[in-house]
C-alpha cells in the first residue's frame, strides 16, 4: 500500500497532484528513508513512522509539481543567473522537499541515539567508561587489549 494518496497530498498541501507524481515522490522518499513500501506492508514500521512517511511523500509530491526539473537537474554548489545567486543548503536540496527532509529526519531509525556502555563482561575486555572528550586518549586507554594476539579471545 502506498504511503500517501493524491487526496492526502491535497489535504496536507492544498495542491492537486497526479497518481504518477505521488509514485515519483514515493520512490524518492524510499531512497532517502532507507525503507520500502514492502517493509510497511509487512508490519515492520510503526504507526508514527508511517505517518511521517505519509507526510514526507505528500510534501515531496507537492514539491515535484513546482520543480519539474527535479529528476534532470545537476549537482551544483552554487547557482548564479541574471545577477541572482543561490547556494544549496545541503547536497540534496535540489532533489528533496524541505518538509519531506524534516519528516525523514524524524523517522525512528534516522535519529541519533546515545551511546550506552554496559557493565564489564566477565574477563574485563570492555572498559566500563570511555573518554568521550578525546578519541586519542580513549584509544590509548591501557584497559584496551588487542584481540587474538596474546592468547585472548578470537
Amino acid at each position: 500500500m502506498p504511503w500517501a494518496t493524491t487526496s492526502d497530498v491535497t489535504t496536507y498541501t492544498g495542491l492537486t497532484v497526479t497518481g504518477a507524481q505521488v509514485e515519483q515522490a514515493q520512490a524518492v522518499v524510499e531512497l532517502f528513508a532507507d525503507t520500502t513500501e514492502d517493509a510497511s506492508d509487512g508490519g515492520a514500521i510503526s504507526a508514527k513512522n508511517l505517518r511521517l512517511l505519509k507526510l514526507a511523500v505528500s510534501y515531496q509530491a507537492a514539491w515535484i509539481t513546482q520543480h519539474p526539473d527535479a529528476f534532470t537537474s545537476m549537482d551544483t554548489t552554487s547557482v548564479s543567473q541574471d545577477q541572482v545567486s543561490a547556494t544549496w543548503l545541503h547536497a540534496n536540496a535540489g532533489i528533496l522537499a524541505p518538509l519531506a527532509t524534516r519528516c525523514i529526519d524524524r523517522l525512528s531509525w534516522k535519529r541519533i541515539r546515545p551511546l550506552r556502555v554496559g557493565r564489564r563482561l566477565p574477563g574485563g575486555m570492555i572498559p566500563r567508561t570511555l573518554n568521550f572528550t578525546s578519541a586519542i586518549e580513549d584509544d590509548n586507554d591501557p584497559r584496551w587489549q588487542a584481540l587474538g594476539s596474546d592468547g585472548g579471545p578470537c
